[in-house]
């Protein structure tokens, strides 16, 4: 029976994340202070930090409630895992991306970049969520996190990326660091679909409240971290389009393709986001929506196709499992939104061979963008390894995408 038990966690859980906890707030006391407030630019701010929030905690932690037995453990450790990322991800950029010497100073801005450096190690967890015990979920939320900010490090030093934009690569970032690590701990008892991996009409529906979140707050997601008015405006104005246009092409081709015709919701769930991936490096370029439209419906057809056709081949033929579908929400959109992104920058750029060393370069924002891709299949590859090692304790396949291996339910505590 011992092996069909998943291994105690009462100690090592604890334990670890208290001394993650504690570290960061010794880091924090040394190193991290307030920056002073203006009051005018404090208003204009905080609603985006709210609207930001509500994607991180809300929109991400719904999402992830699709699985019939997993869906306390989806939202909790949604949250637990995304508290402590904003606060490593609030040191890490502080340490490596600001240039002030006076320390590390926490700005409202600051704390939305740290979310959406968050929102990168979150989408990875998309890839494994529910083969994976809380430590490895934790190991690799700090593994992931530290890499992703140590590339926008290098896209700046190198490149001369601004941070804010190269944060905007977290979809690329999470979605194939995710993967890599999940084709690495692949387990052959699982190949073949769980009994414990479906979803139920419930479960689907609390998914979609987290993915109706998400699709509300997402203009303001894509343009959290702008400056001007114009910039924000438009990425606003050209997210929200996508979306729109993304969802009417979803809800076509999931019709279309099914045998019977009917609209399956796990295809909603996973492809109606894809169209704000896509537009989100470009968003703040684009002057005219039906640009913004095309992209978001082109998304959302590739999104919706790749669920239905093509996660079941990469699963039987590569090995490569991916449980909440995070290469069709955000991966292949987070192509298509690259590929975009240098087209524009390639056709508003007035001297098209500019240096490599030139932001403004098409030639250097692709190559930022494969810097990024390669930072993360890498990476990936090499966090799957340690994840892999048995001292984390990885559930038995029996108890994968199963809450009672780590959540008291009392009503089920009748037999010992």
């Amino acid at each position: 029976m011992s092996n069909k038990l998943a291994p105690s966690i009462r100690l090592s859980f604890p334990l670890m994340a208290l001394v993650f906890q504690v570290a960061i707030i010794g880091l924090f006391a040394g190193f991290v202070d307030y920056k002073a407030i203006t009051e005018g630019k404090f208003s204009i701010t905080y609603p985006v930090f709210q609207d930001v929030n509500a994607v991180v905690f809300i929109g991400f932690g719904f999402l992830l409630t699709f699985l019939k037995r997993y869906a306390h453990s989806g939202l909790a450790f949604n949250l637990f895992l995304a508290a402590l990322a904003v606060q490593w991800a609030t040191f890490l950029e502080g340490a490596l991306l600001d240039t002030l010497q006076e320390g590390i100073q926490i700005s409202l801005k600051s704390i939305i970049r740290a979310e959406l450096n968050a929102v990168s190690a979150v989408i990875s967890i998309g890839a494994v969520v529910g083969v994976m015990s809380p430590i490895q979920l934790l190991l690799m939320v700090a593994l992931e996190l530290t890499r992703f900010v140590v590339d926008q490090w290098f896209l700046k030093s190198w490149l001369s990326i601004d941070p804010d934009t190269s944060v905007m690569h977290l979809h690329l970032f999470g979605a194939f660091f995710g993967l890599t690590a999940s084709r690495v701990l692949y387990r052959s008892g699982l190949c073949n679909g769980h009994e414990k991996e479906g979803s139920l009409p419930i479960s689907e529906l609390f998914s979609m409240i987290g993915t109706i979140f998400l699709w509300m707050f997402w203009p303001s997601f894509n343009s959290a971290l702008l400056d001007t008015r114009l910039q924000r405006s438009r990425a606003v104005f050209n997210t929200y389009y996508a979306l729109a246009a993304c969802s009417v092409s979803v809800f076509a081709v999931s019709t279309l393709v099914h045998n019977k015709g009917k609209i399956d919701m796990a295809n909603i769930r996973n492809a109606t986001l894809s169209g704000g991936v896509a537009i989100g490096l470009s968003a703040p370029l684009i002057d005219s929506p039906y640009i913004a439209m095309i992209v978001g419906f082109t998304a959302g057809v590739i999104s919706t196709l790749g669920v239905v056709y093509l996660k079941r081949c990469l699963e039987t033929r590569m090995k490569l499992h991916d449980t909440c579908g995070v290469l069709y929400t955000h991966g292949l959109p987070g192509i298509i939104g690259g590929i975009v992104y240098v087209v524009l920058i390639f056709l508003t750029s007035p001297v098209p061979n500019k240096s490599l060393n030139y932001e403004g370069s098409p030639i250097n924002k692709a190559v930022a963008i494969i810097v990024t891709l390669s930072a993360s299949l890498v990476t990936g590859l090499i966090a799957g390894f340690i994840l892999k090692l048995n001292i984390w304790k990885q559930p038995p396949d029996l108890k994968c995408y199963d809450d009672q291996a780590y959540w008291v339910f009392p009503h089920l505590a009748t037999v010992k």
